[in-house]
């Protein structure tokens, strides 16, 4: 029996799509191998055979992005695997930014071992010069791409980013994903509103998360209509991967375990009163600390 070795590119019921040595093979799950369709991801690396088209055995993964199922608590689902980074997908407007979802897909990277950057689209509508404070807060974190789909603005620089690597893409509906793939690649034609992909010279349209190589040699796995990545209150331990400078101005309150709230001398809020922690911040992170997205 040969045996090969793959990426998974999509995950069907009953199969998988596989991508080796050029070739995209579809693998049938049945009998025992049914199993792995509930635990498999996009950027899985599989042995199989390809004369039987069986999946043989799933590798152990490097770095994932996963999220907790809401109606399994504790359940972990991997939405991706193996992957260098995360880019994280907002809108100025239309959806309306959400700095509670950014965090929680920042602290899933760091969980995961991946990096993260923070794309930030329909750079076109927004009115000022400057990103708001909640949005530019961000770049003492991670770093931002502000970009527009529908005029071409900062997607050079977004294209040099995803030219290195696998990226999966995550974010809400509406941001505007598939549009910026095929504003940075339009051979591939990706459907806006409804999700399709493109590998070589075929096309499948699926609501799932899809696996693409650009030109410039990167590849993306897109993440079509990612919510969320986890609900309620979070580990305030947590969070200084996520607000850095409220964790430094921390060291500063009075009391250890102070929440930045309404506690006597908090070190935070007197860096946000003289203008050093914006309060944009800060809101931000109550809201987190408070499951409140």
């Amino acid at each position: 029996m040969s045996i090969a070795q793959g990426t998974v590119i999509t995950v069907l019921r009953g199969a998988c799509d596989v991508v080796s040595d050029e070739r995209v093979i579809r693998l049938r799950l049945t009998g025992t191998d049914a199993r792995h369709e509930r635990s498999l991801a996009v950027g899985d690396e599989v042995r199989f055979d390809p004369e039987r088209a069986a999946l043989v055995e799933v590798l152990p993964r490097r770095t994932k992005l996963a999220r907790l199922r809401s109606f399994r608590p504790g359940r972990e689902q991997v939405i991706a695997a193996n992957i260098d980074r995360l880019a994280i997908v907002t809108s100025v407007s239309s959806p309306p930014f959400r700095a509670g979802a950014v965090d929680r897909f920042l602290l899933a990277a760091r969980a995961g071992g991946l990096d993260a950057l923070l794309v930030v689209n329909k750079l076109d509508l927004l009115e000022k010069d400057a990103l708001p404070d909640e949005i530019a807060g961000y770049a003492v974190v991670v770093p931002i791409f502000a970009v527009s789909a529908a005029s071409g603005a900062g997607l050079e620089a977004l294209g040099r980013a995803l030219a290195d690597g696998t990226t999966v893409l995550a974010g809400h509906s509406g941001v505007g994903k598939s549009s910026l793939l095929n504003a940075l690649q339009p051979e591939l034609r990706l459907e806006t509103g409804e999700i399709s992909a493109k590998w070589d010279r075929g096309r499948h349209t699926t609501s799932r998360s899809t696996w693409l190589r650009l030109r410039g040699g990167g590849v993306v796995i897109d993440t079509p209509g990612v919510r969320e990545i986890g609900t309620g209150p979070v580990d305030p331990d947590e969070l200084g991967a996520v607000y850095p400078e409220i964790a430094l101005a921390g060291a500063d309150c009075r009391f250890r375990d102070c929440r930045h709230d309404t506690e006597p001398g908090c070190g935070v809020r007197a860096a946000v009163e003289a203008g050093r922690i914006p309060a944009a911040r800060l809101a931000s992170f109550q809201r987190l600390l408070a499951g409140d997205d």
